[in-house]
């Protein structure tokens, strides 16, 4: 029998959200996507100092890696709608807050505790948004349609995901060149007071129910396979983070360093499209198969960017790796959902979400040092280390997700 195609799916779960859902979820992620990439351009024109920039947005990542686990578990204690919205007043203070001390010439130790403040209560749609619809998947049906509708649903956030954090750095851009500096938080502060309240109220929050509400057991969240999955998507996150600082070193040495952002486009496109192919594949290619198999493509595509000569040749690179590796997101996410322990679906894919922004901070970071002294090569070289061993940790690992 031929499986439904991913629009079916997706017009199944547009009958039980309805399909004003979509829009609301999407827009709902600006704010997120725009945050790191705002914070370093705010500051670098107030302070004139890139190093000062750059702990800035670090710090800003940090606190979304350090407080997204805390509002997700806070969320499965309580309910989603009263997190965001908790979240969306802090937001709104901490960017005001922000802009206050900016505007003051406050010392940078405080610039930097507000940065981090900034990040760790812009709300994060996207997990949330995951453990909604991984709700609805999970709804009584046979397994079959459970284990299809699951992957729709992953596929489905990872597309969002890509296509948000591509939008997020151009806006930044384009509110900064036609607005001010100031304009790209002051935007994303609007859409929490807006569309990511809509999110919040949305009646689909009833799918991700605090375990009050639906009388199931505490249950731990720690277990080998949140384990493994967090480790995994450090992985991931150290790829995305290699790669995209030795491409800058690359770009750089060829006279076209701001191009970087376009030239990283053609990552997002093969993650996005290989998010769509995952919903399509068989049902009896596993998981954990796909996952293997989709970090050696990653591997492949960062060989292909070590060994590249001209600008052609790294994109195609990019391209394949950003397929492989948008691909393990997807299994990642939903191996993710199928392993978290009864009413901790939240916690876990917030903390997924946090493990791949602190493993791109990191290799950021370490990538950065390691390119400066010994060239691009090196970082895709680390890039494709990560991915070996994120395909290692398939195989050694699959027993576990049986």
């Amino acid at each position: 029998m031929s499986r439904p195609p991913l629009r079916a799916d997706l017009t199944a779960f547009a009958r039980l959200t309805g399909w004003g859902y979509f829009p609301v979820a999407f827009v709902g992620r600006l704010p997120f996507a725009m945050m790191i990439v705002g914070v370093l351009t705010l500051v670098v024109s107030v302070r004139g100092s890139i190093a000062e920039a750059g702990l800035a947005a670090a710090c800003t990542g940090i606190g979304t890696a350090v407080c997204g686990p805390t509002a997700g578990a806070l969320a499965d204690r309580f309910s989603q709608r009263a997190v965001l919205l908790a979240c969306c007043g802090l937001s709104v203070l901490s960017v005001a807050g922000l802009l206050a001390l900016l505007a003051a010439g406050a010392p940078i130790a405080v610039v930097v505790l507000l940065a981090f403040l900034v990040g760790g209560t812009t709300p994060q749609v996207a997990p949330f948004s995951r453990a909604r619809l991984a709700g609805v998947a999970s709804t009584p049906r046979s397994e079959g349609t459970r284990a299809r509708a699951m992957t729709a649903v992953m596929s489905y956030e990872s597309v969002a995901d890509e296509a948000s954090f591509v939008l997020g750095p151009v806006l930044v851009g384009l509110l900064t060149t036609l607005v001010a500096p100031w304009a790209p938080l002051l935007f994303g502060a609007a859409l929490s007071c807006t569309v990511v309240v809509a999110f919040a109220l949305h009646p689909s929050a009833s799918a991700a129910l605090p375990r009050e509400v639906s009388g199931l057991p505490s249950a731990p969240l720690v277990s080998p396979r949140v384990v493994v999955l967090a480790f995994a998507m450090l992985l991931v996150g150290g790829i995305f983070g290699s790669v995209l600082t030795a491409l800058s070193e690359f770009m750089s040495l060829r006279g076209a360093g701001e191009q970087t952002g376009i030239a990283y486009g053609a990552m997002s496109l093969g993650a996005i499209l290989a998010a769509i192919v995952v919903a399509l594949l068989p049902s009896g290619f596993g998981l954990v198969p796909r996952w293997a198999a989709c970090a050696v493509l990653g591997l492949g595509g960062a060989g292909v960017l070590a060994a590249a000569s001209s600008v052609p040749l790294a994109v195609v690179g990019l391209f394949v790796a950003g397929a492989g590796i948008g691909a393990v997101l997807v299994v990642l996410f939903s191996l993710g959902a199928r392993s978290a322990p009864e009413g901790r679906a939240t916690t876990v894919l917030t903390t997924l979400q946090s493990a791949l922004v602190v493993g791109q901070a990191l290799a950021t970071a370490a990538c950065g040092l390691l390119v400066q002294h010994a060239g691009a090569t090196a970082g895709y070289l680390v890039a494709g280390a990560l991915a070996a061993l994120l395909a290692v940790l398939a195989l050694v690992s699959g027993k576990r997700f049986r």
